[in-house]
């Protein structure tokens, strides 16, 4: 196996049928003999997993830059991308203040990249909405927040994101276009909370 490849496996620690993808690879393994069949991923040096357990991006979401003897924590992979380890994605999640019960609003996020990723309030996962090479275009997203009771839309706007070369992690670039109802905090080099104040 080579720097910028990764070996799936059917089984756990590496055993079962092996098969390889280089960087670059895009796949979505539904319908297919392969969905759902992976348990094991060797990751080479210069390679990184971007990792969903539903075929559109839903579900259970995982970043891997090293060898995993067993992810079924995923609960079955469906789709995943290979990118290059110095790959950052880009991954938000929304909280709710204004008191409503858990999944009573979902955000959409749009980018060119990825399309449409929905996460929904009071879910702990984060949704990959960009993916960001080291010193790659800024990528710009736009946000949708949604009662999931009325289907009135009670927050919209865009925010973009840029690659910060000196801190190798991702900043927000612009946010002038953000919901006056929410705002935006970092948990990491690429992860961020929306937090919706009041509708």
């Amino acid at each position: 196996m080579s720097d910028q490849e990764v070996t799936f496996y059917t089984q756990v620690n590496y055993s079962g049928d092996a098969h390889v993808y280089r960087v670059g690879a895009d796949e979505n393994l539904y319908p297919g003999e392969l969905n759902d069949r992976f348990k094991s991923v060797k990751v080479g040096r210069k390679a990184k997993v971007l990792a969903w357990q539903h075929g559109n991006q839903t579900g259970k979401y995982r970043e891997w830059d090293l060898d995993q003897a067993d992810f079924s924590d995923i609960g079955g992979l469906t789709r995943f991308k290979v990118v290059d380890s110095t790959t950052l994605p880009i991954a938000v999640r929304i909280q709710d203040l204004t008191g409503a019960p858990a999944r009573a609003y979902s955000m959409k996020v749009n980018s060119y990249d990825v399309g449409d990723t929905i996460v929904y309030s009071g879910d702990p996962e984060y949704g990959l909405v960009g993916v960001m090479p080291e010193d790659g275009p800024p990528v710009t997203t736009a946000i949708y927040v949604r009662n999931e009771n009325s289907g009135e839309y009670v927050a919209t706007g865009a925010i973009h994101f840029t690659w910060n070369s000196g801190t190798k992690s991702i900043d927000v670039a612009d946010a002038s276009n953000f919901p006056e109802n929410m705002e935006h905090a970092r948990d990491g080099r690429n992860q961020f909370t929306f937090t919706l104040k009041s509708v």
